[in-house]
This record gives structure tokens, sequence and C-alpha cells, in this order.
């Protein structure tokens, strides 16, 4: 996360040239209309926030020492806890540093959606009102019921929330905490940041992967200064780091953990930020991938026989992924996988520190990635961000995939360390389908040009219009749900897909979707994780661009098994059930 080398004359100049590109273009774009302005078939969102009825404020623990925990940041997700179809809004909140007795006035926060464009807090009537200093969640209906289930990561470990029946709840469900039911209390006091939920010995049960990031002593506090003495958060090379945990189901509502067993314990221990769960060799077996901070990143290869023990080797670097082009160790925040350029392939999208631009690992197959951030038209304008969470979606629907981008600095006195400001505009990033991306974040919307210390970002289309939304969280500040607002003729699917809960996980984690109409043909993945510290909609929302429907869609279903449903009609959601041969209209 930080780039601790001192700032000689060679990095100082080099940081005055990004101030001076920075200050002369922000955006690094090429001329087009005033800052803002809207623009003939732009991509716009607003911020809906307020008037929805979402009032979450991240609590901002700031220390006169500056602690690395302090600007860390929570996350948010979509749930759909009552699973009515309409995706509700989780919110991670923080606490005072070091830790104290928990204020029962800082607790996270679940917003139940009226299917209006509005939310209702319903934290206290669900039990979510709960204080830690948290940082991370992840969405997985684990037990195979039918209804989403929350781990939710902190400075001290993880909980676990099962959604439970609630006749009293709204919705009718409700949540437990059953970490100690569960048998992970205690098996991970550390600093847990990221999660994902997948299935990683093909069971049809979700496993869990829990990324740490250092280990901090809350009664002896560390501080750090720059070369010109100004007070800054210490880099995370100057803490101990332990391994991540792996945990797999038991199938039995129990979890075993499976970090030495499995080979996550063997990999070099380092600070962890992201992770996301996706199958990168096309051999039906998902992989992990986690973006570390100064340390390089993890790829563990799944060398699992479907229902024998987890085993995973870590490769990273000898599939090219591990490391910056030059062999630098990245400041790795978020961790996202898609197609983007037609391959079938997922890339890996990783955001980085300041005057580091993003990376794009395009996906070569066999395992083999090569960096073209460059390339693909991601590194110019980010080098001049400090990126966090990212997402991909279609904005506008035409069929190629998209990507925003959070970013805000980890110092607070940026201005003086590193002459970049704390708070940072968002990025938004459209996508040609073949690869390339050119920055459109100038004519996005003002929110687009608001300064945030932004972390989260995930994407959901929360109305069920078929544009996909988004929303963002910020250290110290408001989350912003940013409504897709674009103005387009282009046509769209929506697919919820549910595995069979025997060989496939409800939640389909895994699944492999393919989408073919008006000539055009598509591959989505459902992922587990992904972003930073976040969970975005598991839905698949797909532009068609002219097409009005889609000729065929084909379903890898996590458990290998093939389904293809023909013929189905634009403008709606349709649910799509492992075993089933017939599509339904899921809205």
């Amino acid at each position: 996360m930080k780039t601790r080398t001192r700032i000689g004359l060679l990095a100082a100049g080099i940081a005055a040239a990004g101030l001076a590109a920075w200050a002369v273009s922000p955006h690094g774009a090429r001329p087009g209309p005033p800052r803002g302005e809207p623009e003939a078939g732009a991509v716009r969102f607003e911020d809906v926030a307020a008037r929805s009825g979402i009032d979450f404020r991240h609590f901002d623990p700031a220390t006169p020492e500056h602690l690395i925990a302090e600007t860390m940041g929570c996350g948010v997700a979509w749930i759909d806890y009552d699973a009515d179809g309409w995706p509700d809004l989780f919110c991670v909140q923080a606490g005072p540093l070091p830790p104290a007795a928990p204020d029962p006035t800082k607790t996270h926060k679940l917003y139940r959606n009226n299917r209006d464009g509005t939310f209702t807090d319903v934290t206290d009537m669900v039990g979510l009102n709960v204080a830690t200093f948290g940082t991370g969640c992840a969405v997985g209906d684990y037990d195979n019921d039918g209804f989403d289930d929350l781990v939710v990561t902190s400075l001290g470990g993880l909980t676990l929330f099962r959604n439970v029946p609630g006749p009293a709840a709204p919705g009718g469900r409700r949540f437990a905490d059953v970490t100690a039911a569960a048998g992970l209390v205690g098996t991970n006091p550390h600093y847990a940041t990221s999660c994902a939920w997948g299935d990683l010995d093909g069971d049809g049960f979700l496993d869990l992967y829990v990324c740490n990031y250092v280990e901090l002593d809350p009664a002896h506090p560390q501080a750090c200064r720059d070369a010109n003495g100004v007070v800054q958060s210490c880099p995370p090379t100057s803490y101990p780091v332990v391994a991540h945990r792996l945990y797999r189901n038991r199938r039995d509502g129990t979890f075993e953990d499976v970090t030495a067993a499995s080979g996550v314990g063997r990999a070099k221990p380092a600070a962890g930020l992201a992770v996301v769960i996706v199958d990168l060799d096309g051999d039906g077996r998902p992989e992990v991938y986690v973006a570390n901070d100064l340390f390089a990143a993890h790829l563990f290869h799944n060398q699992t026989q479907r229902g024998g023990p987890i085993t995973l080797v870590e490769r990273g670097a000898l599939a090219g992924c591990g490391l910056r082009l030059n062999g630098d160790r990245m400041s790795g925040m978020c961790a996202e996988a898609a197609d983007v350029d037609g391959s079938g392939r997922p890339a890996l999208f990783v955001t980085d520190f300041q005057y580091k631009p993003n990376l794009l690992y395009r996906n070569l197959g066999g395992l083999r990635f090569e960096e073209v951030g460059a390339a693909a038209g991601l590194a110019a304008t980010s080098r001049n961000r400090l990126g966090f969470g990212a997402c991909f979606f279609d904005a506008d629907l035409d069929g190629n995939l998209d990507v925003a981008v959070a970013n805000g600095h980890v110092y607070r006195l940026a201005q003086v360390i590193q002459h970049a400001p704390y708070a940072q505009e968002a990025h938004l990033f459209l996508g040609d389908g073949r690869g390339k991306f050119r920055d459109a974040s100038r004519t996005a919307g003002p929110d687009f040009l608001t300064q945030r210390v932004g972390r989260g970002m995930v994407r959901c289309d929360f109305d069920n219009d078929g544009r996909p939304d988004l929303c963002m969280s910020a250290v110290g500040g408001p989350v912003a749900l940013l409504r897709n607002v674009t103005e387009t003729s282009n046509g769209w699917i929506g697919l919820d897909l549910v595995g069979d809960g025997k060989t496939s996980n409800r939640s389909a984690v895994g699944a492999v979707v393919t989408v073919e109409g008006g000539g055009q043909r598509h591959t989505h993945f459902v992922v587990g994780g992904g972003s930073y510290l976040s969970a975005s909609d598991r839905r698949l929302t797909v532009g068609l661009g002219a097409a009005a429907g889609a000729d065929r869609v084909v379903v890898r279903w996590p458990s290998g098994r093939e389904q293809e449903f023909r013929g189905l009609a634009g403008g709606r959601y349709w649910r799509l059930r492992d075993g089933s041969p017939d599509a339904e209209t899921a809205r």
C-alpha cells in the first residue's frame, strides 16, 4: 500500500513531473467538453444515496501517529438477504484506534431495498447492529439453503453471520452470529482484510479464503516519518506478517482450517489486501489470486481432485502475474477478473500506488499472463491516482466491459509527502471489447469529479432497470450510491444463477456463462471476492448492443455440467437453475 522509499532528487523530479501533468490535465484526456458537462451518448452517473435513504458514514479513526490501520477504510456489499430479487446494501463500519470498548453508535449497517429506489435501515431488526473495527466482507450461501450469508473481517478476526428465519424481521429473515458454532472463533486473531467464498474442492459447498494484512500491537502503536520529519503511516514492510487463512466447508455448518494442508501456508507470508476466486486456466477448478501490499502477488493454482483434499500451488511469479513488468513488487489493493478482450478467458486487474499505474494481466491461456495495462489504456491517467477498489461492468450495455476505480491516498499529508491530494477523483474506463480502454471520467457526471478518499467499489443494478449502478465507500465519508442514468437504446439481459446445492454450490460461484446474441458472443464469470474489502452483486447484467435478446445462453456450472438456454428475451432478469431445463422470469 505504501511506496516507502525516501524521496531523493530523482524521485522528487519524477513526482514533480507527475504533479505537473496532474495539475495541467487531471485525467490525461484529449480535448473535449468542459469537465462534468454531458456529451451526447455519454455514460452518466448521479449520487442518489441521500435521497434514497442511505445515510451511512464511515467513522474516521484518525490518530496523531497516523497509524497504518486508520486509512484502510471499509468495504460495502450487495446482498439480497430476503431473496426478493431486489439487492440490499451492507456497509462495514470501523471504530476507534487503538481498539476500545464497542461503541453502540458505530455499527455495521444494512439497508433494505424498498423496490422503489429507496432503502430502509433494518440493521437493528435483522441483528447486524454489531460494533467492531470492521474492514471487509463477503457474501455467499455457505449452507446451501437458498439465502445468502455474510462474513465480516476486522482488526482481530472475522465474524460469520448466518441468514436464518426471522418472522418478525423485515422480509422474514435475520442474521445470527454463528462464528463459534462454525468453529471459527480464535482461528484467525489477525488483521483480516478482504475475503472470498469459492468451492475449491468441488464438493458443492463454498469454502472461505481470508486475507491477513500486518501484525499490529495496539498497546505500542508504531509511527514513522518521511525524510523531512513529516509524520506518516509506516509501510507494511515495517511489521511482521502472517499467512492468510483457508477454511474448508465441512458441509455440516462448520469449517476446518486447511491453511497448512492446502498449501496456502507454504506460500511466503504477505500483507494481503484483495482476493478473487475464478477459474483462470479453464480446467473447471477455480484458482485463488491475491493482491498483496509491497509483496509479490499470489496465484494459487488449484490442483484438487473433485471431492478430495484442497491442493493449491503458488505460481504467481511463474505465471507472470506476481510482479510488475520491471520486477517490482506491487502495492496491490484490488484484484478483479473478467474477459475484457473477447478471448473467453478472465484477465486480472490490479490497482496500485500513486505514480505506479494500475495493471492489467492479459490471460494467454495455460496459466500464463502478460501485463498490458499501458497498451490497454489503463495506465496513463491512473499514474496520478492511488487506486483501491474496482469492478468490471457494462455501463452503456454495448456488450463491452468497462471498469470503475475508487481512488484515494493513504497519507493524510499526501500533498506534503507526495505532492498528491489525499482525497481523489474516481475513474471510469470504457472498454471496446478487444482489450482497449479509454478514460471517460470527465464526462461521467459530477460525481466522478468529486474528490473522495475512495476505497470500496462494487456494481449492482439496484433498481432493476438493466443499467448497472455503482456503490463506493470512502474513509471518513458517506457511501456514494451512483445510479446509472445513461441514455441508451442498447439491449440487455439479466441472469440470476442458482446452483443445485448438491454438486454445484447454491451461489453458483465458479459458473462460466456464454451469451450469444446479435452476432456477438460474451463470456462472463461468477467470481468469488474481487474489488477491495467488498462484494458486488453476483447477478450478471449483460449488455446486448443492438440485439433484443439472447439467442443462446450456455452455462457451465461449478459441477462441470453444461446447460443451454435458447431464445431469452432481453429487458428482464432470468433465473437459471442448475438441472432445470427452463429459464424462469426473475422479475
